[in-house]
């Protein structure tokens, strides 16, 4: 039963729980790949603006979606809403079996690794006690998330200040300070002959929204959140502008302590030479403690949050009703938490150093399928429920609904079946077993 006594989230927990969701590790690693695409500072920074400019877009369509269905569940009831019950359930079913549970294994993995660099650790991929540690992160914060929503936020909260107190640092370092003449390299190389300006920043567009993702994390929490018709559009769209600022930020101080050519050259390594340059010898390591710091923030809002979509399939007869069942003290949703969990340490097991490799693309693609969907549901609602989009939000869903487009067709024009098969493969279970399921389920609630 629900406890409506419980404390809930204010927009400070909200907005937090936004940017918390969204900052993870992906700044730390795509600025490189980014690079590679558009070694030329202006497109380079034009880039980061744009991947803002869409991310926006997507914040106002989860803004004016979360003000209409101010539920639990989020993307599942907004969809629920637009084309009915199967897409939905599509939907939490390719949650529940990639992105949600998978991302989830991916960042216990990544989590652990630097970790481990941060303590001078090693413990090779595969080996059974890194993946204990690895279990460990999801069941600790799973634990967490069992006291309820607003202690986990209490927790994610002062995850994410330490975060951007880690960012603030470097950032100072890199722009303010760092005027060393050896510091002094240069910023920008050119395209590879034959390549334009626009297909560059094609090829770097999906590097910047993978890293501006996670914006619609707050709206599956939306029963938890004070006054959510108030609190969720304000929230999102704070947390994102935030997260833009952030962003453009820290890649002014990589270019100007490295360079572009650099960082394309250095790969995955660049952060954590340009926390070198900037901060010092050791700051490599203090990087990595950083990264692990964030990857937990992002570990602990994919927790709490993702769960909630489990409770709206099961009040809406989709899934077992014991799904709906909060605990009576915390009002948490307890199966849905312990089915995450039980999921997630499955891929852990079975894919143990792989992990990354076999699941990063086919979260990544499938993801945006519902992208798109969600885009468009703010114009088949609005005209359903007679509501006015004001020009913003028609403007910023247009957009989001274009790229989501692009980046669903791109991706499978330039298909690597081993990256999306897994998605697919999920997404043709979930719809052969939709009918016979459904069925059963109503069968079984008479």
């Amino acid at each position: 039963m629900k406890n409506s006594s419980r404390k809930k989230l204010n927009l400070f927990d909200a907005t937090m729980l936004v940017m918390g969701g969204i900052i993870g590790v992906g700044i730390f690693f795509t600025p490189s790949g980014v690079a590679a695409s558009i070694p030329v500072f202006g497109p380079y920074m034009a880039m980061w603006v744009l991947g803002g400019v869409i991310a926006i877009g997507g914040a106002l369509t989860f803004a004016k979606l979360g003000a209409l269905y101010p539920r639990e569940g989020g993307w599942f009831v907004y969809l629920r809403e637009a084309y009915g019950p199967f897409p939905a359930f599509l939907f939490a079913w390719i949650v529940l079996f990639v992105v949600s549970t998978g991302a989830l294994a991916v960042m216990a993995h990544f989590c652990t690794s630097m970790t481990l660099t941060a303590l001078q650790l090693s413990i090779e991929a595969g080996d059974p006690l890194r993946t204990v540690i690895e279990l460990g992160f999801i069941i600790a914060l799973t634990a967490l998330a069992l006291c309820g929503v607003k202690t986990s936020a209490w927790v994610q909260n002062g995850f994410m200040l330490v975060k951007l107190g880690a960012i603030g640092a470097f950032v100072g370092a890199g722009v303010l300070f760092l005027e060393a003449p050896e510091t002094q390299v240069v910023v920008s190389g050119i395209l590879p002959e034959g390549t334009s300006t626009a297909s560059a920043m094609m090829s770097a567009a999906l590097p910047v929204l993978f890293s501006y993702g996670g914006w619609q994390m707050l709206g599956y929490t939306a029963s938890e959140v004070k006054d959510p018709e108030r609190t969720l559009p304000r929230a999102i769209v704070l947390g994102v502008c935030g997260v833009i600022v952030i962003y453009l930020l820290i890649n002014l101080a990589f270019v100007r302590t490295l360079g572009l050519p650099a960082m394309a050259e250095l790969g995955g390594e660049f952060a954590a030479e340009a926390a070198t340059r900037a901060l010092g010898t050791g700051a490599g390591r203090l990087l990595s403690g950083a990264m692990a710091i964030s990857a937990i923030g992002v570990l602990i809002v994919t927790v709490v949050a993702t769960p909630w979509i489990y409770v709206a399939m099961a009040r809406e007869k989709l899934f077992f009703a014991r799904f709906a069942e909060l605990h009576s003290k915390t009002g948490a949703p307890t199966l849905g938490l312990l089915l995450q969990l039980t999921l997630a340490s499955t891929y852990l097991l079975a894919l143990r150093g792989e992990v990354i490799d076999v699941l990063t693309g086919s979260v990544v693609f499938v993801e945006w399928i519902f992208h798109a969907l969600v885009a468009f549901a703010v114009f088949r609602l609005a005209k359903q429920t007679g509501t006015t989009l004001k020009t913003p939000t028609r403007v910023g869903a247009g957009l989001y609904l274009g790229f989501a487009l692009l980046v669903v067709g791109g991706t499978l024009a330039q298909a690597e079946p081993k990256r999306i098969s897994l998605g697919l493969i999920v997404i043709a279970i979930g719809a052969l077993i939709y009918w016979p399921w459904t069925r059963w389920m109503r069968l079984n609630s008479r």
